[in-house]
């Protein structure tokens, strides 16, 4: 993509106003004589009917239209007859429009058709496909040139000299031997490179329970700077027109920017000139655009010289093109954007809205016993140099627990799995039992049978009235260490069918459930128990198991203190993990 910043010229003019920003003309422009119509022999130079540079009366000069290749794009223009050297301005009313003595601007109108044709309603000569450049008033240049400017009317009018094309010709001879003269083009140019950020967010980043799945909100937002400038510089050709029939020896031509900087001329020293055109490329390099109107002067010098039979005194002339536009670059005015997991998102360019934000949703299955994580990218790639940049958002889902209530291990399938574990001696389920304080009263040398016993017991004495809970907080600590040692392949097996050992899953302490259901449903309001737990904000299960039996004495007749409410926080928190309504931790 391209932009174009145009710093408008501020042409001093006797009446008319000051340029707009016009359209420029693109390819060449040229004079040449008409044989058709003025007969043959007009033309002192160059390729008579087709490109003439000097010529023996100025009714002689016709504007002409050029092969198609070099010729003028199709459009509407206009043409004026100038005095050269100093600011060209070919709008009527400028100090040097020869052409506005005898007629306006509107007069000297003309279309170019796609076929190159020119069409022509004024009543200049127009013949061939060529107009007559006369009626137009003498030069005051002492070697008779004149300079032809075409503009065009795309825009507004006054136009901006700046957009015009310019040829110097000339008409007679003089004893003394005639000046140079010199035209030029400008055509500024920079490149802006944009940079970009990129942002990832979700509507949320922590799912705990609730349901079989959990559904996340994403936002990727993408933004560009305003860009950096590099590269500013003007290019253009200045054009030295020799109006003489014999090679002109100049010492240099040299071309400078309003502001000072001098500018590099290609083959611009010391040399013989025909006559004619002669072309000489420059550049220009800047530090940055500049603030405001930027002028650019070429000019050209020569010594005292014979140039044929005629002696051409020692001197220089210029021309300046006054305002030049410069036209913008774009590196990386795009990124496309993709995302790791929603794939590509869409492209987006300077001039969209900034930031330009994308939107998509992700749902992920609750898992039990356990929290998973879910990472995703997103990422821009720039449309020019390839730079990236990417974003990550990391949601985490945690289910609940898998446990088995106090109900259960007193019922026919948990006394089953307590007294099939061993038929004769010690029952491993007790030894490991009694390494907390409140089991202890179980005998150490338990049978499985009596382990049973022991859970229907315990279970059936749980109660939560009166001065203590220790009965009932007892039974569901009972009755989570038994999920715990069935859970795990290393200790009971997996009798139970829990997909993790459940000692090892974390639980949240500051959301437990405070009324369970007969249904195992979670009905009271979520609740911190962290209190009954030393004020951490999660624990594993073994880690919970341990520290209530640092609370406890042998037996579990004295606990916490007996502070009933803080052993109901303790009793809350294993009676959610025996309903599977404990909330695992991240």
């Amino acid at each position: 993509m391209a932009i174009s910043l145009i710093a408008a010229p501020a042409i001093a003019v006797a009446t008319a106003p000051s340029a707009g920003a016009g359209t420029p003309v693109t390819h060449a422009i040229s004079t040449t004589t008409n044989p058709d119509v003025d007969g043959s022999g007009h033309c002192q130079n160059g390729n008579e009917a087709v490109n003439c540079n000097i010529y023996d009366g100025k009714e002689f000069v016709w504007l002409s239209g050029l092969p198609s290749k070099a010729g003028l794009a199709s459009g509407q223009y206009f043409f004026a007859v100038l005095v050269p050297g100093g600011q060209a301005n070919p709008n009527d009313g400028s100090p040097n429009n020869l052409s506005d003595d005898f007629d306006a601007y509107t007069n000297r109108t003309f279309t170019i058709g796609d076929d190159n044709t020119i069409s022509y309603a004024g009543d200049h000569g127009f013949d061939s496909n060529k107009i007559r450049l006369a009626p137009y008033a003498d030069t005051t240049n002492p070697g008779g040139v004149y300079i032809l400017a075409v503009c065009s009317l795309a825009g507004t009018y006054p136009v901006d000299p700046s957009t015009c094309k310019y040829d110097a010709f000339k008409v007679g001879t003089s004893a003394v031997a005639d000046a140079p003269t010199i035209t030029k083009t400008a055509d500024g140019a920079y490149t802006n490179t944009f940079g970009w950020q990129i942002s990832k967010t979700a509507d949320k980043t922590l799912v705990q329970g609730g349901g079989s799945s959990a559904t996340f909100s994403y936002t990727v937002a993408v933004s560009h700077d305003g860009g950096t400038v590099s590269g500013v510089g003007v290019t253009g050709v200045n054009s030295v027109f020799n109006p003489n029939t014999s090679p002109v020896h100049i010492d240099e031509v040299t071309d400078v920017l309003s502001d000072g900087t001098v500018c590099d001329v290609t083959n611009g020293g010391p040399q013989d000139i025909p006559a004619g055109d002669t072309d000489f490329a420059y550049t220009c390099q800047l530090t940055g655009l500049p603030q405001g109107e930027l002028d650019n002067t070429a000019a050209v010098a020569w010594s005292n010289q014979d140039v044929g039979s005629a002696f051409l005194p020692g001197s220089s002339a210029d021309f300046t093109f006054p305002g030049i536009a410069f036209t913008g670059d774009r590196v990386d005015e795009c990124a496309s954007v993709s995302d790791s997991y929603a794939g590509s998102l869409g492209l987006v360019c300077v001039g969209d809205v900034n930031p330009t934000s994308f939107t998509y949703s992700r749902t992920v299955p609750v898992p039990v016993d356990q929290c998973l994580s879910y990472d995703n990218t997103a990422t821009f790639t720039t449309n020019d140099t390839g730079t990236t940049g990417s974003a990550s958002q990391t949601v985490v889902v945690c289910g609940k627990d898998y446990g088995l209530t106090m109900g259960f291990w007193q019922n026919k399938n948990g006394q089953a799995i307590i007294t099939g574990q061993a038929k004769t001696g010690i029952c491993p389920s007790a030894t490991w039992l009694r390494q907390y304080a409140p089991f202890q009263d179980l005998s150490t040398t338990a049978t499985c049978a009596q382990v049973g016993t022991y859970v229907m017991n315990v279970v059936k004495a749980a109660n939560a009235s009166g001065a203590s809970m220790n009965a009932m907080l007892k039974a569901q600590m009972l009755a989570t260490a038994l999920d715990v040692y069935f859970s795990d392949g290393a200790l009971g097996g997996n009798k139970i069918g829990s997909p993790l050992p459940l000692g090892g899953v974390k639980i949240d302490l500051t959301k437990v459930c405070s009324v369970l259901s007969l249904t195992s449903a979670c009905t009271g309001a979520l609740i911190n128990t962290s209190a009954a737990f030393g004020g951490v904000p999660s624990l594993t299960v073994n880690q919970l198991l341990a520290y209530a039996s640092s609370q406890s004495n042998v037996g579990g007749s004295v606990w916490y203190g007996q502070v009933k409410s803080t052993q109901e926080l303790a009793k809350d928190t294993f009676d959610a993990i025996n309903n599977s309504q404990a909330l695992v931790a991240p």
